[in-house]
């Protein structure tokens, strides 16, 4: 039995997507050659649109207007039905397929670039953004591509980033603070996932997730950073009421979703949930907090620097300990990850000296040594039970 088997009966409708996921997790098949094939299929993809792409530059000049739009529109479409050739009429290389439609879309923003190269068109940057994410915004849902999937939150991020970098814009940010419009994303996005696990849209959860806990810890992180809360609230043009907004989204969508994670008994999920409520709240008020530079606590950190590296460290032992129970790699490796890197921000925002330094981050490493011992153990005790469980419902 083979990865490809399974998902031929899941694509037949006979399996959920979550069903397929747990027959694959437990008999442990892997499609080495798949994931090959996806990665040459990719690269192969990317070669020929970039080498049509400098082919078509280098008489860029001799070619008419019409001519130029025309190609560019018939290697969008091009690729969009050959893959869908492959996917679905084939069906045999939905892999190589999916990498089509994967450029295809790529194409859909090259010719928007075109578009208003050879017109000359002055449009705000973000505008741009936005007619190619709404041009692709339905395409993972009516593909069930994940690859789709991952191409539209991209360009909702790019759009996001430059729309709140333009000063017209009603939610200009434009300063440091920034990064906690970009954290307070990622929890967005973490609810978005969960909210996914019970439709049938399941097999989309899993990236929503992940980028929503990655994004949250990497924006988040920088608040660890001696000196780095110092951004100013006296431009006029700063929107106010954005950070609010997303922190109040951010507190829906995973209080809301955080019941579809069955792993977690009642009182992990009050607890998680929390946690995550409070980092959305933190986040809002790391914003309007006071930027005055003048008190220090320990050596360069200040009160906002120390609060958000102990929050950081709280944060992520309970994401470790969620990511056991969930038995979810992705979730303790993150949490171990950030934990090390709070700890060495701390390291050079509390202590001045080459020795105290040194000093600590022995003490710390040996303690990181110990505490991956112990979660090695959890989870290989998880997985016992695990197995016990399937063995006695078998």
């Amino acid at each position: 039995m083979k990865t490809e088997d399974i998902e031929k009966i899941h694509a037949a409708g006979l399996i959920t997507g979550e069903q397929r996921d747990q027959i694959i997790a437990y008999f442990g098949l892997k499609d080495e050659g798949g994931k090959f094939l996806v990665i040459i299929s990719f690269v192969g993809a990317v070669l020929i649109a970039a080498g049509i792409t400098l082919l078509i530059s280098a008489h860029w000049d001799e070619i008419p207007r019409g001519l130029k739009i025309a190609i560019g529109l018939a290697l969008m479409l091009g690729a969009h039905g050959g893959g869908w050739w492959l996917r679905e009429v084939q069906g045999v290389y939905r892999k190589t397929g999916e990498a089509l439609q994967f450029v295809g879309s790529a194409l859909f923003l090259a010719n928007i670039a075109l578009v208003g190269q050879i017109y000359h068109l002055e449009s705000r940057t973000p505008d741009a953004f936005l007619l190619w994410l709404v041009g692709i915004a339905a395409l993972p849902w009516l593909l069930r591509s994940k690859a789709q999937l991952v191409l539209v939150l991209a360009a909702f991020c790019t759009w996001f980033g430059c729309e709140i970098n333009q000063r017209d814009s009603l939610i200009y940010l434009g300063n440091e603070s920034q990064v906690l419009a970009y954290s307070l994303l990622g929890l967005i996005f973490l609810g978005a996932g969960y909210w996914l696990r019970r439709t049938t849209f399941a097999e989309f959860a899993s990236p929503f997730e992940k980028t929503g806990v990655f994004g949250l810890l990497f924006f988040a992180y920088p608040l660890t950073w001696a000196g780095f809360m110092s951004w100013g609230h006296d431009d006029t043009n700063i929107c106010s009421w954005l950070l609010p907004a997303l922190a109040a989204v951010g507190i829906l969508s995973t209080a809301s979703g955080i019941r579809n994670l069955p792993a977690l008994n009642p009182q992990w999920r009050w607890t998680w949930g929390g946690a995550l409520a409070a980092a959305a709240g933190l986040l809002c008020a790391a914003f309007f907090a006071p930027q005055e530079r003048g008190y220090y606590w320990i050596a360069h950190m200040d009160g906002s620097n120390t609060v958000a590296t102990i929050a950081l460290f709280v944060f992520c032992l309970l994401q470790i300990q969620v990511g056991l129970q969930q038995r979810s790699r992705f979730l303790v490796n993150v949490g171990v990850t950030f934990i090390g890197l709070d700890m060495i921000s701390a390291y050079f925002g509390l202590f001045g000296t080459m020795a105290l330094t040194g000093a600590m981050f022995v003490v710390i490493g040996v303690f990181l040594i110990l505490f991956g011992v112990f979660l090695e153990k959890k989870r290989r005790k998880f997985i016992r039970q695990i197995k016990t469980t399937i063995a006695e419902t078998a």
